[in-house]
């Protein structure tokens, strides 16, 4: 069984594509400076995984762009890096044709090549001529970090979910596209998994259309599984089963994608509108001057590692330590400040101390960018009341509060955004499943002042197996059952995670965690999760121990972030049982990748979560909304203001009248 040491699936992704691709040029007789010429989708695995100086350290001299017109280069070589499609093949055949384009040429595939791409390339003469090298890497996929992956399909939601997919080509290309984009994960891993998905059934009342959304993970599984036993055949992966991988669809925890959840990266990807993982703000020069900056919250970053997995009062009170521990051992620091090195910094102060020392900003460079993400999400936290926003949500979830909080809360935050409205909406349809009909709909987009595309974008949970709306009242029957009686979708309360005891708001935790703790025991329902082909019973299984030691814990979030005193830090251990995979089809969540660093260390395991995408609270809203217009609700609205169709997202929404009364 094949193990990967470090845990660093990030690191091992660059290994294959420097040091196994790039480096093997030069033996192949590749000239001292190579060329390196990708595809749209190449580059960005390549730029997900290496800086450019690291490509520039194994002898690339100029990176092209395949659909570009280029100059001949007779004097180097040409290194490309391609998808295996129709378009980038004809592109390279394109190079060819006419004359050489380089002295010589070594082509790699992203992932695996059809017999009829090989049979043109072979029928080029002009690069057949030069070709040196014609391989499958098989690395078709971005690396978030060392832990995460996805497969770069930001629309699956919609092409595997929307109203329309029922039979669309679409959606057959996107199942297909994904399968094998996870298939040169482990080819890149050299792992044959046994592979589980989420069984989700259609319901007694389900109308048509709905077999394609409910069989989604389980259609993934399959081509998957086909495609890795057809490499398993040719000898490219073990022959028998090394890991372990479970495939969801985004309807297992709709809570997740719309939760407030309180960990320094979620709140940062929530709240700062980042760029990818580019963070700007503004820095004022030794001249007074106002200047921008960017920095990237990478694992380059020490300090944001350190921080990420944090409950965001814990990353506050760390960036204080360290900025008084910077204090005490820099006299001048604490002189401009005033207080000798005495007392704590709150983050106020600590921005200006930063500020205030231009002789120090070499050394508080990367610091000052984390005292401004830690004072911009405590001013969005304060303006926007999401402290006991998020007690709330957290009450919702767990049972302990119902639509009456809900009136009250909308009713006294007459400035609460429109899509926290929706999101504290959503939290409480996804866990009091068929609570909505027609009337009591327009009393909620009444109290909430909400468009019907905000109210829309609710009803559109239905597409993900969330029984929104009362059965009795539907025109069809739109939700899904996933082989169980509908309940009260209320999760039990857990354990927190040690060392955020101390926290209040950290009872949340993602449904992921619950599943890969129950699979690694050996206790995940085999109905409700069901093998593609179970293993053999030479297989090798090796479940590590439960590591459960839950019990049910006290009833309502407290509004305080301090509980009791901190536990100790769980230490890491060294793996001891297979590598676990998992994988999101619609997008996966900041919380749940902390999920998979944190379950790698409590349960000694090698943990990789993979997604289609990766998300943050307002791109899942987003495509939700466009997974289709469900049924229309129509208002009448007594006053003044009337509601008109349209996003609400990022709007202020007013206070609307209208007469709702609380239910559970």
């Amino acid at each position: 069984m094949a193990v990967m040491d470090t845990g660093d699936f990030r690191r091992l992704i660059k290994n294959r594509l420097l040091v196994e691709m790039l480096g093997g040029i030069g033996a192949a007789g590749a000239a001292d400076w190579s060329v390196l010429i990708m595809d749209p989708v190449s580059t960005r695995v390549m730029s997900h995984a290496c800086q450019i100086s690291e490509i520039l350290d194994y002898g690339i001299s100029l990176v092209e762009n395949i659909e570009k017109k280029r100059e001949p280069l007779l004097s180097i070589s040409g290194v490309y890096f391609i998808t295996p499609t129709d378009r980038s093949v004809q592109r390279l055949l394109d190079d060819w044709k006419v004359r050489p384009m380089y002295k010589t040429a070594h082509v790699f595939f992203t992932s695996k090549v059809s017999p009829v791409h090989l049979q043109v390339i072979k029928n080029c003469s002009g690069l057949a001529q030069r070709l040196r090298s014609l391989k499958e890497v098989n690395v078709e996929l971005l690396t978030i970090d060392k832990r995460t992956f996805t497969t770069d399909e930001g629309n699956s939601l919609q092409t595997l979910f929307g109203e329309n997919s029922e039979g669309s080509a679409q959606y057959r290309a996107e199942v297909s596209t994904m399968a094998a984009r996870l298939a040169t994960v482990f080819a890149s891993l050299k792992e044959f998994p046994t592979i589980r998905f989420r069984a989700a059934k259609p319901g007694e009342d389900a109308s048509t259309g709905l077999e394609a959304r409910s069989l989604v993970a389980q259609r993934v599984a399959v081509d998957l599984n086909e495609r890795l036993s057809a490499m398993q055949r040719s000898g490219q992966l073990p022959a028998g089963s090394t890991c372990d991988l479970v495939i969801f669809d985004r309807g297992f925890d709709p809570v997740a994608p719309v939760i407030h959840e309180w960990t320094y990266e979620a709140m940062a990807y929530d709240l700062l509108n980042l760029d990818g993982e580019v963070f700007r703000y503004d820095v004022e020069t030794q001249a007074g001057k106002t200047e921008k900056k960017e920095h990237l919250l990478a694992e380059t970053d020490d300090m944001w590692v350190a921080l990420r997995h944090k409950h965001f009062a814990a990353a506050t009170i760390e960036i204080t330590r360290t900025l008084d521990e910077f204090r005490a051992k820099n006299k001048a620091a604490a002189y401009k400040q005033g207080g000798g090195g005495d007392g704590a910094l709150d983050m106020r102060n600590m921005k200006n101390l930063v500020s205030s020392l231009p002789q120090y900003r070499e050394q508080l460079s990367r610091l000052s960018v984390h005292v401004e993400i830690a004072s911009k999400i405590n001013q969005i936290i304060d303006a926007k009341d999401l402290t006991d926003l998020g007690k709330l949500e957290q009450d919702l979830v767990f049972g302990d509060a119902t639509s009456k909080e809900i009136i009250t809360y909308i009713s006294t935050n007459q400035k609460m955004s429109a899509e926290d409205k929706v999101r504290l909406l959503m939290s409480y349809v996804i866990t009091h499943p068929e609570k909505m009909d027609d009337a009591r709909q327009q009393q909620w987009q009444r109290l909430a002042h909400l468009t019907d595309m905000d109210m829309n974008t609710i009803n559109n949970l239905e597409l993900l197996g969330v029984p929104v709306k009362k059965r009795g009242n539907t025109k069809s029957g739109i939700g899904l059952t996933f082989g169980r009686k509908r309940k009260r979708a209320v999760r039990k309360d857990r354990d927190v995670d040690e060392g955020d005891e101390q926290w209040s708001l950290s009872r949340f935790a993602p449904l992921m965690q619950e599943v890969l703790e129950d699979l690694a025991a050996n206790k995940l329902n085999f109905d409700e999760y069901p093998y593609v082909q179970p293993p053999s019973n030479d297989s090798g299984s090796s479940y590590a121990p439960s590591a459960k030691g839950a019990s049910v814990r006290s009833n309502k979030t407290s509004v305080g972030w301090a509980k009791k005193a901190a536990g100790a830090r769980e230490e890491a251990l060294s793996p001891k049982g297979k590598r676990i995979v998992a994988f999101v089809v619609g997008g996966v969540t900041r919380s749940e990748m902390r999920v998979a660093h944190k379950l790698s260390a409590k349960l000694g395991r090698e943990i990789l979560i993979g997604s289609t995408s990766c998300d943050t609270p307002t791109t899942f809203l987003k495509s939700l909304q466009n997974l289709g217009s469900l049924e229309q609700v129509a208002l009448e609205i007594d006053g003044s203001g009337g509601l008109s169709p349209g996003s609400g997202y990022g709007s202020g929404g007013g206070f609307g009248s209208g007469n709702l009364t609380s239910t559970v």
